[in-house]
């Protein structure tokens, strides 16, 4: 999942170095601001690290996203049962519909890991660790695995500092979504928290499997996802 930020670059090279074929793919909401220079960052560790890169291009997972946003704007409930606001549920509605859109091409192409430049210091309420461990599960329901190679890094000034010991000069323009939304300030975060694990575990891994049985069914892909 590569955004050509410093943060999915230097997963790319830890990546690399530690044995991996590494596809580089990077996904569009449409409402991403920077996501056009993924291709030069691509290009800039494809000269490094040779074959050993593939640049997949940018693809859009608009069309996923929207099945998570439809229902929210015809049933408001879906708001006030959660206790969620707005931009809250557009972070992670969007970045559940990233890791579905993800595991899908995953399993179309017969890769059999998929790869993250999440990080544990960012303030954004799908990142937790929690959280995470619900996205692993989900790719281990496809016998997908997750990796994410540089969570325990906790702050960006040692990312590039990672880079620059790699000879990649950490000169990057970072992708900015308009609806980003790090946690707030308004209420205990405990609370938060616990809105945002009951949301995904009630409204959007039960969606996000329909999704992927029904696109790999799609592909005629044979796949026995159970996960509830």
């Amino acid at each position: 999942m590569f955004s050509g930020g410093y943060d999915s670059m230097l997963a790319a090279a830890v990546l690399v170095e530690k044995g991996y074929e590494t596809y580089l793919l990077t996904l569009d909401n449409g409402m991403y601001k920077g996501l056009d220079f993924a291709t030069s960052q691509a290009e800039r560790l494809r000269k490094k690290y040779g074959e050993k890169i593939k640049f997949l291009g940018t693809e859009s997972f608009l069309g996923i996203w929207r099945k998570f946003l439809i229902p929210y704007m015809r049933k408001k409930e879906v708001f006030t049962k959660y206790k969620l606001l707005p931009k809250e549920f557009f972070c992670l509605t969007c970045m559940s519909s990233m890791y579905i859109f993800s595991i899908i091409k995953c399993k179309l192409l017969n890769i059999p890991t998929l790869a993250s430049g999440a990080r544990i210091s960012y303030r954004f309420p799908d990142q937790t660790k929690n959280i995470i461990e619900r996205y692993r599960k989900l790719c281990k329901e496809y016998d997908v695995k997750l990796l994410l190679p540089i969570f325990r890094i906790t702050s960006k000034e040692k990312v590039k500092e990672e880079l620059i010991r790699r000879d990649i000069i950490p000169k990057v323009i970072e992708p900015f979504c308009a609806l980003s939304m790090p946690y707030p300030i308004r209420r205990n975060s405990s609370n938060l928290i616990e809105s945002i694990e009951k949301i995904f575990d009630e409204f959007i891994f039960p969606n996000a499997e329909k999704i992927i049985n029904k696109f790999l069914r799609i592909n005629n892909s044979k796949i026995n996802g159970n996960w509830v």
